[in-house]
């Protein structure tokens, strides 16, 4: 998205929920990117209760740096213009299905 794509559709203007789906977007980008670092968590935790919190140290520590890595917030904003060029691809395709069927009702 260039600067002037941006300037447009300032992050301001974002809906409470599309702030919600952003933030929906990055935490599965995140656990995509850390795939293997949490299966190893999960697998370490499996039949644990009281235990975890010493036996799977490493797991943990190893999934918050992934996990904490990736919730950064120059990925939210790779995300956040992903999600707005989205957004503004299916406004203009809407605008234009709506001119379509106002052209059409004028000629009825």
């Amino acid at each position: 998205m260039s600067e002037a794509d941006r300037k447009r559709v300032p992050l301001w203007m974002l809906s409470p929920k599309d702030e919600g789906e952003i933030n929906e977007r990055q935490g599965k980008f995140a656990r995509s990117k850390c795939k293997d670092v949490l299966m190893a968590f999960t697998e370490c935790n499996r039949g644990r209760l009281i235990s975890t919190s010493w036996a799977c140290r490493k797991e943990t520590d190893d999934m918050m740096e992934c996990m904490l890595h990736y919730m950064q917030p120059d990925f939210r904003e790779q995300i956040a213009n992903e999600f707005i060029k989205e957004k503004k691809q299916l406004t203009l395709k809407a605008r234009q299905e709506n001119t379509e069927l106002q052209k059409g009702a004028q000629r009825i």
